[in-house]
């Protein structure tokens, strides 16, 4: 890949400062839960993607409609260490939020979104999934610990993160992230280190830890901004 050129690093920072802006880091709720911090959707998202200079995208059509990204087509199954995530997607008093749909996505365990043109990707990883909150407002997704990665010649750098958005049953949608702890970019990843409330950061952190099928397992709950 060629040098980034003056512009194209321009364009670059013009994005992630912009994207950067969107996060609430003062979301604090007159009572009750804080609403999660909300994030860009991203130049990848898989309906809908923009992508970035030298990195080419095109919508991922049909979209896979279920909540496991590591079976891919023909039997073929996901590279890298497969996880579960779980959770509840809550309003603001606590209270379950039934019948929202959740989107994830995320980059292969080759540094990859699915989008991506002209990537080598996975075969065996889908790179979205959908769910749909039962009564308790809970969801859950089998997919793999994502990767950090770089682009632009390290230009930007990214922690390992999941792309989230929830679509309560009435409202708006909120676009998150799901980040790990222990990531050693967590440090200095643009998005994490500008969350100065250390009670958001800690519920936007998910550890990691053995369940009973012998995975590695994570709860992410989703608060979003309604009564």
């Amino acid at each position: 890949m060629t040098e980034p050129s003056h512009t194209t690093r321009r364009r670059a920072m013009t994005f992630m400062a912009k994207a950067i802006s969107l996060i609430p880091f003062a979301a604090v709720a007159a009572e009750g839960l804080k609403p999660t911090p909300e994030v860009t959707v991203g130049p990848f998202y898989p309906p809908d993607p923009t992508g970035l200079p030298f990195f080419g995208a095109r919508a991922l059509t049909p979209l896979p409609q279920g909540n496991d990204l590591t079976s891919g087509p023909n039997g073929r199954r996901a590279e890298g260490d497969t996880i579960r995530l779980t959770g509840r997607v809550l309003s603001r008093s606590g209270s379950p939020i039934a019948g929202a749909k959740v989107e994830i996505w995320q980059v292969d365990a080759r540094g990859h979104y699915v989008v991506e043109t002209g990537a080598d990707h996975d075969p065996g990883f889908t790179g979205y999934g959908t769910h749909v909150t039962d009564a308790e407002g809970a969801y859950a997704f089998t997919t793999i610990r994502p990767r950090a990665y770089g682009r632009y010649a390290g230009l930007i750098q990214r922690t390992a993160h999941i792309h989230m958005r929830v679509w309560p049953p009435r409202g708006r949608p909120l676009t998150t992230e799901v980040w790990f702890e222990g990531e050693p970019g967590n440090q200095s990843d643009s998005f994490v280190s500008r969350i100065s409330d250390l009670q958001l950061r800690r519920r936007m952190l998910v550890r990691l830890e053995p369940n009973a099928e012998g995975l590695r397992a994570g709860v992410f709950d989703v608060v979003i901004p309604v009564a």
